[in-house]
């Protein structure tokens, strides 16, 4: 990918989030970043591991998670084409997360030091990356409240109202593992929403 094609990834990145961003600022954004690919199932970060890079997704998904104490992953969120991977990379300096592969993934990979200090060092961008960390926390105070509040068929369609392209890509045993249920009673779910709709 050269420097035009770079260019051009980042700035649909922003267009999409309807951000209007100085063309200096995309490139040198673009010009930081290295085109890197992934194989389906591979980990990126794993838990404790140093943050030291940010990820936009040209292609494919993947998904975080944590594994709790009894040494099950819980996914915590699916991140597709347009999206940053970034974790608490821009926010913290070890990963509380596992980040792996879906699908077969291509990206462009920045340092996330760097990153962070284009970001700062425009006022738009720094209002972008103020607005990322305030999404970061409505998005844990929504997945608790969804998991305090909710029974399962409502995480479900919560599961579908945000990710609505991804049932099909994602397997039923991690779109499960994010609900919080089993891959059974995700299926009895599956069968019962079908009916209700006829």
């Amino acid at each position: 990918m050269d420097i035009q094609e770079k260019i051009g990834v980042i700035a649909k990145k922003f267009q999409i989030a309807k951000e209007n961003i100085a063309l200096e600022s995309i490139k040198a954004m673009a010009d930081i970043a290295q085109e890197i690919s992934f194989p389906k199932q591979t980990i990126i970060l794993d838990i404790g591991q140093a943050t030291k890079y940010i990820y936009l997704i040209v292609q494919g998904i993947a998904r975080s998670y944590y594994i709790d104490e009894n040494g099950n992953d819980i996914t915590k969120l699916f991140m597709a084409e347009n999206d940053f991977l970034l974790g608490e990379s821009l926010f913290m300096q070890e990963s509380l997360e596992v980040f792996e592969t879906i699908e077969n993934m291509k990206c462009l990979r920045f340092n996330a030091n760097e990153f962070k200090n284009i970001l700062l060092s425009n006022p738009t961008l720094e209002k972008i990356y103020i607005t990322a960390l305030e999404r970061t926390i409505k998005y844990k105070m929504k997945r608790e409240y969804t998991f305090q509040c909710l029974n399962a068929t409502e995480r479900y369609l919560e599961f579908k109202r945000i990710y609505p392209k991804m049932e099909n890509r994602v397997p039923q045993h991690l779109i499960a593992s994010y609900i919080g249920i089993t891959k059974e009673s995700l299926s009895r779910i599956r069968k019962t929403s079908k009916i209700n709709k006829c």
